[in-house]
């Protein structure tokens, strides 16, 4: 299983998310993307995408607000089919 890298750059409000597979949900308090090996999940206020380059996997946020930034695991998917 071949993991893709990721990174994030915040700066003067701007939040640089690389390493995009999926863009899940996106409200303005709330973003979810779906990384290689995690989902991650922006919570704050003003959220706004500015770019979004599908090819590249990356995205762009304004963020007026930052609340938490989470990162969570893919559910069991390094053990699919050990249990039967």
């Amino acid at each position: 299983m071949s993991e893709k890298l990721h990174s994030l750059i915040f700066d003067n409000k701007t939040l640089t998310v690389k390493g995009v597979e999926q863009v899940v949900a996106i409200s303005d308090k709330e973003a979810v993307f779906k990384l290689s090996d995690n989902t991650l999940t922006v919570k704050g206020n003003g959220l706004n995408v500015t770019k979004l380059d599908k090819e590249q996997g990356v995205v762009v946020l304004e963020v007026a607000g930052l609340s938490s930034i989470t990162y969570r695991a893919h559910a069991l998917s390094g053990i699919k089919g050990l249990f039967r």
